[in-house]
């Protein structure tokens, strides 16, 4: 069998990019320079779904450049028959150290490329195997032909995402696109009343329309907006009347947080106020700002209990939340855009394991 025609590194790096947008789990993963020569290395040994040969992780860290300048079908067999030698090594600086064993077998195909359906491996042996067990299923090798055009190009890269990502990614990923082309007229947020508001373009408005729209209408039972208020403390939305019926007196001087929502329950004591912090760059509910809060509470004599608090975020992968997620209260929420049906919790109380 023929082996495949090769692009350069950099070419199958941007191509990898493209495969994978922002919102794949483990993308850095599938995307970095580390990934893109291993798929060239498959692709030099026609290491592809039905060709029976396969790659092992020492066919990457022991590659060097000045072998990858040896491209024809000739040299190309060649260094396959020669990597199956004890203590063969190609000419040149190899690529990566001997322990980077790890971060080429776990990290890119492990937990990336096989996860997610471009590589695939021998059935009978471990994921842990150091021995040539893995290969580049048929339907992702094909993204990385030099002779496809743009057009082509995208056609079968959605072919492939429609097959291989599961219905949450592929959410996930639109959700990010759409996020991305901001509305340079303002974002407008329909607000559990029907009424409207209209905030600045960016990031933070993005995300505050989806915990206002889907993010209330998904997790609270009956939700009411009682303050929205936009950075320099714009006030864009203020039920009064309800705030009043709770006891709560909003004050715009008042240190408040970007969100304020009530899950209107059947009586008082299943009525909560959930105090949301929305973060495109920093200022997440951290303890600080989490006990400034409560002394809100306490100061209009709301139950405590009653009192939910949590910061919203872009995604689970965008720099934000790494960058908040040391700082963010127990206790509290993180709730992500991107993944609007699922909450990561905070628990500052015991498991109960004894029920």
């Amino acid at each position: 069998m023929s082996l495949p025609h090769l692009l350069s590194i950099a070419l199958i790096q941007k191509r990898l990019e493209a495969i994978f947008p922002a919102g794949i789990e483990n993308r850095s993963y599938v995307t970095r320079e580390m990934a893109a020569k291993i798929v060239f290395v498959m692709l030099y040994g026609g290491m592809v779904e039905g060709a029976n040969r396969y790659f092992r992780p020492a066919h990457a860290y022991f590659y060097t450049d000045e072998q990858s300048t040896k491209n024809s079908e000739r040299e190309r067999h060649e260094w396959l028959l020669n990597t199956r030698k004890q203590g063969f090594r190609p000419p040149g600086v190899q690529w990566y150290a001997d322990t980077t064993r790890e971060p080429i077998r776990d990290e890119t195909i492990r937990y990336g490329l096989l996860n997610i359906g471009a590589v695939g491996k021998l059935a009978d042996k471990p994921t842990t195997s150091s021995a040539a067990i893995y290969y580049l299923t048929a339907d992702f090798a094909i993204l990385f032909d030099p002779a496809l055009d743009d057009a082509q190009f995208e056609s079968l890269t959605h072919k492939w995402r429609e097959k291989y990502l599961s219905p949450a990614a592929q959410a996930r990923t639109k959700l990010l696109a759409a996020g991305a082309l901001r509305n340079k007229d303002g974002v407008l947020v329909t607000c559990p009343d029907g009424t409207s508001a209209t905030l600045s373009p960016g990031l933070s408005s993005t995300i505050c329309k989806a915990v206002i729209e889907d993010f209330a209408a998904e997790f609270l039972v009956r939700p009411a907006l009682l303050w929205l208020s936009e950075s320099g403390n714009k006030v864009r939305h203020q039920d009064q009347q309800m705030a009043e019926a709770l006891g709560l007196r909003i004050d715009a001087a008042k240190v408040l947080p970007d969100i304020i929502l009530v899950s209107v329950g059947d009586s008082g004591d299943s009525t909560h106020l959930v105090f949301v912090e929305v973060v495109a760059t920093d200022g997440p509910m951290n303890e600080v700002r989490k006990n400034s809060l409560l002394t809100y509470v306490r100061a209009s004599r709301f139950p405590e209990d009653q009192c939910i608090f949590g910061t919203a975020f872009e995604d689970r992968a965008h720099s934000a939340f790494r960058k908040c997620l040391p700082t963010l209260a127990w206790g509290s929420f993180a709730w992500f855009r991107t993944e609007p049906n699922r909450l990561i919790w905070l628990y500052d109380e015991p498991i109960d394991i004894t029920t």
